[in-house]
């Protein structure tokens, strides 16, 4: 059914500002809570481990000034396990941002192995994370035209799904391959049996309807599919589903 346009509409678009909110409502909200949570948590051992360290250099300068003599090496041990924590917490923040600029514009033209890389990144750090391997298209740059902050969320929840059920000796090989001029494909080679009983659950589905995503599954050869569509010309008319605002639409076009 066709959405009428209203004094609240996006600019440029002919769908209203309440459904804009709708559609980052409570399962967008529950997704961002738990990424920043797991994010928070890995920043905080990262300050554990600078912590401990600089307390053993404290210990070590009280023995100094004592008269025992200090192995040098320890000093630089402990100096260069501060300078690794540092730079660990830097690719963390960097990581962050990346995820919370990710709902700055609700429907942008996006690369999609950026995603996979985020969500590859952002998986890393729960504690019962599995490894990911990513494999790219040669030659080719799959850009799509969708909400990449939903878009994460479903792919973010079939990693989570996948991790949890077979813990952390799990091996995801994710693929982008092109089923037509219209559909890429996201495949996740690695998923098992019980992991399809549970995934995708109502929610996720929600999430993936509302930006033209389908999910299918093939138990035997343990494998997921996700179809994004390369643009979301045609949903705009749907419930929930925004267009994108005018001014990113010529900035798009721009030579």
């Amino acid at each position: 059914m066709d959405v009428p346009a209203t004094g609240n509409d996006v600019k440029g678009g002919g769908v209203p500002m309440d459904n804009v909110k709708e559609w980052f409502g409570y399962d967008s909200l529950a997704f961002f809570g738990k990424v920043n949570a797991s994010i928070s948590h890995e920043l905080k051992n990262v300050m554990a481990i600078i912590s401990e360290t600089t307390g053993l250099l404290g210990d070590l300068s009280e023995m100094a000034r004592g008269g025992t003599p200090l192995d040098p090496d320890m000093l630089t041990s402990s100096t260069e396990s501060i300078i690794e924590e540092i730079q660990r917490g830097f690719t963390i923040i960097r990581q962050m941002n990346r995820f919370s600029h990710s709902v700055d514009t609700p429907v942008v033209s996006v690369d999609l192995m950026e995603i996979l890389d985020l969500v590859r990144n952002l998986s890393g750090y729960l504690s019962f994370a599995g490894k990911i391997s990513l494999h790219a298209i040669d030659g080719v740059t799959p850009m799509a035209t969708t909400c990449p902050f939903i878009l994460q969320a479903v792919i973010y929840q079939a990693v989570v799904c996948s991790f949890q059920n077979t813990g952390p000796g799990t091996k995801l090989e994710l693929s982008i391959l092109s089923q037509n001029n219209s559909t890429w494909r996201i495949l996740f080679d690695g998923f098992c049996p019980k992991e399809f009983d549970v995934f995708p659950d109502d929610r996720i589905k929600r999430m993936a309807a509302s930006i033209g995503v389908s999910i299918h599954s093939d138990r035997e050869a343990n494998r997921l599919e996700i179809g994004v569509p390369v643009s979301m010309e045609g949903l705009a008319a749907q419930p929930g589903a925004p267009e994108m605002p005018a001014e990113e639409d010529s900035l798009r076009n721009r030579p």
